[in-house]
């Protein structure tokens, strides 16, 4: 009997305890917090007024919502108790979109260093609260560096890498606390598809590098085109402005052709140096033929060069063959002796189905612009 009276006694104590601590998870009903944005750190004098935004969602709709509380702390005091808003005002977007804003004003950081605990809560109109959510927030001491801004930039579309000009670029640089803060702007130059740059350079404002005066927010440089070693290119340029405490703007970005001074006037290719057979007859054994010709471009090096050799041959009444024009090689290979050595070739066949009579063939070259050279005319016979 004793026995019992404990296991009753020890029931009614584990009743009573559950009693007086209740863990219980918010109601089915209640609303709830998704997402909250907010910067990790502020200045007690921003450039921009700052914001927190709560996203929240109910079972019965965004119109059930009441509100939501927003509860400042440091350490255990409280600072404020704060009512968002999503009346489509101020730093709220869309009224009644379940989005609630509250600036993170002087009410919050004015006077106030370190890390505060941000608490918010949301209710809706039948008194369900969703659980807390928690965040912290820090507050900088002092004024937010204002961050330099290029509003112009001027650098030529095409850089004469062979000569000994020295264009200016020139960057005009604004910054909220003053231009006397400015420190330079950076460029950067970068080779096709390179992940790093090649070179890093600065643009000054200091009267001696082609900007003008000093410190009137125009950044310049005299770029020396024999960085770019007479090439022939396309370079992305990016530049950044940095200020005195290391605030860097966003890029300006320019893509700059290097070309060769040399290369502005296209010369047409030249074919010289013949190789071929004057007479041959149908029954002749073996019966291939070799037509050589050598084509040279005098642009070679602007990257222009041959982009192709051919030649078109008429029968002897006159009329084109059917085969015209025919593609030349210099590839070393079908006949032709020596691969990239100038000299295009290719093997042809008579057969006694050919006409007797006289061929004329007409040779030439074309270069990568379009340009054609001379033309070369040999006849040969074409005995039975």
């Amino acid at each position: 009997m004793k026995s019992t009276s404990v296991i009753i006694a020890l029931i009614s104590v584990g009743l009573w305890a559950c009693k007086d601590n209740p863990t219980q998870p918010p109601a089915p009903e209640a609303p709830v917090i998704v997402s909250v944005q907010m910067p990790a750190a502020v200045y007690q004098i921003p450039i921009q007024p700052a914001g927190i935004h709560v996203h929240v969602e109910d079972p019965q709709g965004v119109a059930d919502l009441a509100g939501v509380t927003l509860t400042v702390r440091a350490g255990n005091a409280v600072v404020a108790t704060l009512a968002m808003a999503d009346d489509g005002q101020g730093g709220d977007l869309l009224k009644g979109d379940g989005q609630f804003y509250h600036p993170l004003d002087s009410t919050v950081i004015k006077n106030r260093t370190g890390q505060l605990l941000l608490e918010a809560v949301a209710t809706d109109r039948g008194n369900h609260a969703s659980e807390t959510r928690r965040d912290t927030l820090t507050v900088l001491t002092g004024k937010e560096n204002a961050l330099p801004v290029i509003t112009a930039v001027t650098i030529p579309e095409i850089i004469w890498s062979d000569s000994s000009y020295s264009p200016v670029l020139l960057a005009t640089v604004s910054d909220g606390d003053g231009l006397a803060t400015l420190d330079s702007v950076r460029l950067e130059i970068y080779r096709p598809a390179a992940p790093t740059p090649t070179w890093v350079l600065a643009l000054r404002d200091d009267g001696q590098s082609g900007d003008g005066a000093s410190q009137d927010g125009v950044f310049g440089l005299r770029f020396d085109p024999a960085l770019l070693k007479n090439s022939r290119n396309l370079y992305t340029m990016i530049l950044r402005a940095v200020d005195q405490a290391g605030g860097i703007s966003l890029a300006e970005v320019r893509t700059v052709r290097a070309e060769l001074a040399a290369c502005r006037t296209n010369h047409p290719p030249l074919v010289s140096d013949l190789s071929a057979p004057t007479t041959i007859s149908r029954s002749a054994t073996p019966n291939i033929y070799l037509l050589a010709v050598r084509a040279v471009d005098p642009d070679s090096s602007c990257d222009d060069g041959i982009a192709r050799v051919f030649f078109n041959s008429f029968r002897p009444d006159g009329t084109p063959a059917s085969g015209n024009p025919f593609a030349m090689r210099d590839d070393g290979q079908e006949g032709d002796l020596g691969a990239n050595d100038h000299r295009y070739s290719l093997r042809i066949q008579i057969t006694p189905q050919n006409q007797t009579g006289t061929y004329r063939f007409e040779f030439r070259a074309q270069d990568r612009n379009g340009a054609l050279s001379n033309t070369l005319t040999h006849i040969i016979n074409v005995l039975p």
